[in-house]
């Protein structure tokens, strides 16, 4: 890993390198690179520090002051009165809760939430790993489509030279010419689209990477595309209850609004806690004497019962046990969802591997129907709108094959992501799907 990361390092140095990467290389490339799972990163260590903020409620705290005043007294007739004087104190005080629930249950909202973060962090190293591989097959589909309309233009550019030949020697009519035209012109259309499509996705692969990447190693032909495995789909739906990060974040969010609602409901019950304060300083006495020094030892407990906060108290406890409710719901709602998208790729992934078989059929059925028609052009029982229709449908299979494998590895990845099990290890099997 390190001597590739080194390898593409240097390649990036090189003034005008063409750089070319596979999977694998351009995953590692996006892990370092990639803006938003930096963000989720980031967020994931600062929410961290929730826990500690809340736990410091429910420790001592203790904080030291000091005051200093000077005094200036204007008196008239007054005999013996000092009217210039300063007063020190110096307070140290500490205190800590012995009984609040309030606080108690906002530190087990705070840790439930952290447990949330971790989750949501995961969430997002799985997305990446989605769309890393999105991007990159996106780049496959869209060279192998312009390679298609490249191949095409040629074949109905030659059909156009041969029917201008025909047309000249007065074996064809100038209908047949523009017929041929017609498609030529059509073919190159197509063709320029499929040249902007395919700079398109390379932009988007430079925006995951922050690298501009010019070329990637091709998917190889003979690659085995069977059904998901377990072959269960109610297996997949039950990895995905236990292991999908999203519907595990959700369920610590719940839980987050559970504790919540309890911390607002706890504001109606009693607090105990525990003080103690020392005081060192001048106090002023009578004006005729210099102030004298004071020193205050004092300790206790202080417990508040609340009475009347105007209804508020009252209308948070109904709004937080409403959220929880919400909560609720939206847990459920996530459970269908995901129940419904396991089973709905599970059928798209193994329809997915049917189809790739059927385009593979047709496209040796649209070669045999071309020559057939090419022939007979040749011998007059053909026409051109027919070799250019046959010439169409060739094409045409190539692409929807193409198009199928891709569509059956984004759909198994997919499939593998709502489950919970998306790994780097599916990075790595997919490179083995690559050329060397």
């Amino acid at each position: 890993m390190l001597f590739r990361s080194l390898t593409l390092t240097s390649a990036l140095l090189l003034p005008g390198a063409v750089m070319a990467a596979d999977l694998s290389t351009i995953y590692d490339m996006a892990a370092s690179n990639d803006p938003q799972i930096a963000a989720a990163r980031a967020t994931r260590e600062a929410d961290s520090y929730n826990v500690m903020v809340a736990r410091g409620a429910l420790l001592p705290q203790a904080q030291v002051s000091y005051t200093h005043t000077n005094v200036e007294l204007d008196l008239e007739n007054v005999p013996g009165a000092i009217t210039d004087y300063e007063l020190g104190e110096l307070e140290v005080s500490a205190a800590m809760s012995i009984f609040n629930l309030n606080k108690w249950y906002t530190y087990q909202a705070a840790r439930s939430g952290n447990s949330n973060g971790l989750f949501e962090l995961q969430m997002a190293e799985q997305q990446l790993l989605l769309r890393t591989a999105e991007a990159y097959f996106n780049i496959l589909r869209a060279e192998d489509n312009l390679s298609t309309a490249n191949a095409e233009l040629k074949a109905v550019q030659r059909s156009l030279e041969q029917t201008k030949q025909r047309y000249d020697v007065g074996l064809t009519a100038i209908t047949d010419v523009h017929q041929a035209q017609a498609a030529y012109d059509l073919s190159y259309a197509s063709l320029l689209g499929q040249r902007s499509a395919r700079q398109i996705q390379f932009e988007a692969l430079e925006q995951l990477t922050g690298q501009a990447i010019t070329e990637v190693t091709q998917l190889k032909e003979a690659v085995e595309m069977g059904d998901p495995e377990p072959a269960n789909s109610d297996d997949w739906v039950q990895s995905g209850m236990d292991k999908f990060p999203g519907l595990r974040m959700a369920d610590a969010q719940r839980e987050v609004v559970r504790l919540q609602r309890n911390a607002t409901r706890s504001q109606h019950l009693p607090t105990v806690e525990l003080f103690a304060s020392y005081r060192d300083g001048d106090q002023a006495t009578l004006i005729t004497e210099k102030p004298a020094s004071l020193s205050t030892t004092a300790y206790g407990v202080t417990v508040s019962v609340p009475l009347l906060a105007g209804g508020s108290l009252y209308a948070q406890t109904k709004q937080s046990a409403l959220n929880y409710a919400a909560a609720d719901y939206q847990m459920e709602l996530q459970r269908r969802n995901l129940k419904q998208n396991i089973r709905t790729l599970y059928l798209q992934v193994r329809n997915d591997v049917l189809n790739i078989n059927a385009r593979s059929q047709s496209i040796r059925s649209a070669r045999s129907a071309l020559d057939a028609t090419q022939t007979g052009y040749k011998v007059g029982t053909r026409n051109i709108v027919e070799v250019l229709d046959a010439q169409q449908n060739l094409y045409r299979a190539e692409r929807d094959y193409a198009n199928a494998r891709y569509d059956y590895i984004i759909n198994l990845l997919t499939l593998k992501y709502y489950a919970g099990t998306l790994n780097e290890g599916d990075i790595e099997m997919l490179n083995g799907w690559l050329k060397g």
